[in-house]
């Protein structure tokens, strides 16, 4: 029945300014822009997973910690951990926590700059 998932979406209060982010500091490309003031945009990583980033409409961002009930983090996986790292480092995120390697693993949290939770994420061979 169900095959994967397509896409995850992060509704914001500014929908441009937060998709310009993400296509700078990751690389995405803009794979749908709806053209609409203000925008949604469909943005596709290197492997072919879509992030929505479309505007919110109501509410407030919260400041919720990753053991809050619902959907907590955007897990991103990396190739090179420590170069993912340093790049997320040059490009002014200064604020990291959970830092957690082995082995087996290498994850460390930070946000973006709406307060999203994101989790960088290496593993030797994929899940």
């Amino acid at each position: 029945m169900l095959v994967g998932f397509e896409h995850a979406a992060i509704a914001a209060k500014n929908a441009q300014k937060l998709a310009e982010w993400y296509i700078k500091t990751f690389e995405l490309e803009v794979v749908f822009d709806d053209g609409k003031t203000p925008p949604t945009y469909l943005l596709k990583a290197p492997d072919g997973t879509i992030l929505e980033i479309l505007p919110a409409t109501s509410g407030e961002p919260c400041d919720y910690d990753q053991r809050s009930a619902g959907i907590r983090h955007l897990a991103l996986t990396v190739d090179d951990f420590e170069v993912a790292l340093q790049r997320l480092q040059n490009s002014g995120i200064t604020e990291f926590f959970d830092d957690r390697r082995s082995d087996n693993y290498k994850l460390i949290f930070f946000r973006d700059p709406e307060g999203n939770l994101l989790h960088l994420m290496w593993r030797p061979k994929p899940l």
